[in-house]
């Protein structure tokens, strides 16, 4: 079965509390001489004051050619009543007003530290201290200790 796939991702924060995120994937499998893809993607905006939005993608297509796809989003004003809303190509759709606090990363929350505990790839290269002096690679073959005849005495002046 062959497979292919994608995705991006990304986040900018303004360093006062406003953010931006987004993502966005997609994947194909080969079935029975066909191509099966299927993704999905959002993002999100907000301000410093929690005034922003949420939007959203899924979607799936057969490998005869049949679609379906849903879109959503969220209307964020910092009241404590979120606007929700979307709508799918199977009929579903909803437009309503939920109260709800407004949640959202306002600041990084993964740094370098997060990183490096979580990888054990990472965690094995070495520090600058721990790396000793490339050896050269004639050092590497063993050579004949020279008799004290063939050892010339240099003397600095």
């Amino acid at each position: 079965m062959n497979r292919n796939g994608f995705g991006r991702w990304g986040g900018k924060y303004d360093g006062y509390g406003g953010s931006i995120k987004y993502t966005d994937k997609w994947a194909e499998r080969s079935v029975d001489g066909g191509w099966e893809k299927w993704g999905d993607k959002w993002d999100e905006n907000f301000d410093p004051n929690s005034n922003g939005v949420k939007q959203g993608e899924s979607w799936w297509e057969s490998r005869h050619g049949e679609r379906w796809n849903r879109t959503w989003g969220e209307h964020h004003n910092g009241s404590g009543w979120i606007h929700k809303y979307g709508k799918s190509s199977s009929g579903e759709h909803w437009d309503t007003h939920v109260n709800e606090e407004t949640w959202y990363e306002k600041f990084p929350h993964y740094g370098f530290f997060h990183c490096y505990e979580n990888s054990v790839q990472l965690r094995e290269v070495p520090k600058p201290s721990e790396i000793l002096e490339v050896p050269k690679p004639s050092e590497f073959l063993e050579a004949p200790n020279p008799s004290e005849s063939e050892i010339q005495q240099v003397e600095e002046p």
